[in-house]
């Protein structure tokens, strides 16, 4: 009984913990976003919904990078720079978030930006960018893609083997062996289909013409002799 409450406790706290972190969030991104569009002209409306979009999926990446180092990354190695790049986003939001509320302020209120806050402005879309590339090396690091890379791999070079065993193969006993024995049988088919014949309509395997046989000159008949007369006729 005591260990279903502690469980409900831990899951309630986890659900508002991770409430209060995607309000703070949308918070930023909505700062950002409204920063990045004071950029652009009010009838570049291309330009400003593909920026709102941009905003957003910084946005969504900071909520992404959590959840994907609490279900996803577990290796070491790829845990570590998971981790690298979460926090280094965390720095470039903290960053773009001040640099847009003092631009905001001073359009506003009449506000005095500092110099470096103006100076960076600029440089705050390389958010977008730094985003791309975390995100690239997280997949590019992950052990499953690493894996099919290596079976890729062991692939390749399996093939690469066989074909050189082949071409050893060639100047060996048996290689040369191998290729005469091929050769006389394709000399033998060769010299079959070339002998001369009478081909049938369809069927197209020819067969001996027969010999012409001379003409064969029977033997003369004789006529049977005649009866001798008899002797006792008068």
């Amino acid at each position: 009984m005591n260990n279903e409450k502690v469980k409900i406790e831990f899951n309630g706290a986890m659900i508002f913990g991770a409430a209060v972190y995607v309000g703070v969030v949308i918070a930023a991104t909505t700062l950002f976003i409204s920063f990045i569009l004071s950029a652009f002209p009010a009838d570049a409306y291309l330009s400003r919904i593909v920026m709102t979009l941009a905003g957003l999926l910084v946005g969504a990446s900071m909520v992404a990078f959590p959840v994907a180092l609490h279900l996803w990354v577990f290796e070491k190695t790829h845990r570590v720079w998971a981790t690298i790049f979460y926090y280094g986003e965390m720095v470039i939001v903290f960053v773009n978030t001040i640099v847009s509320f003092m631009t905001l302020l001073s359009k506003n209120t009449g506000y005095a930006v500092p110099e470096w806050a103006v100076l960076y402005e600029p440089f705050s879309v390389g958010a977008l960018i730094y985003t791309l590339l975390a995100w690239g090396t997280v997949f590019l690091l992950d052990p499953a893609h690493q894996a099919i890379q290596q079976e890729r791999e062991f692939k390749g070079n399996f093939q690469k083997k066989v074909s050189k065993k082949k071409l050893e193969y060639l100047d060996t006993a048996e290689g040369h062996a191998s290729i005469q024995a091929a050769a006389d049988a394709e000399v033998m088919r060769t010299l079959e289909e070339s002998k001369p014949g009478v081909k049938h309509w369809g069927a197209g395997v020819a067969t001996p013409a027969p010999a012409n046989s001379p003409f064969t000159t029977k033997a003369a008949v004789s006529p049977s002799p005649l009866p001798e007369a008899d002797d006792d006729q008068s």
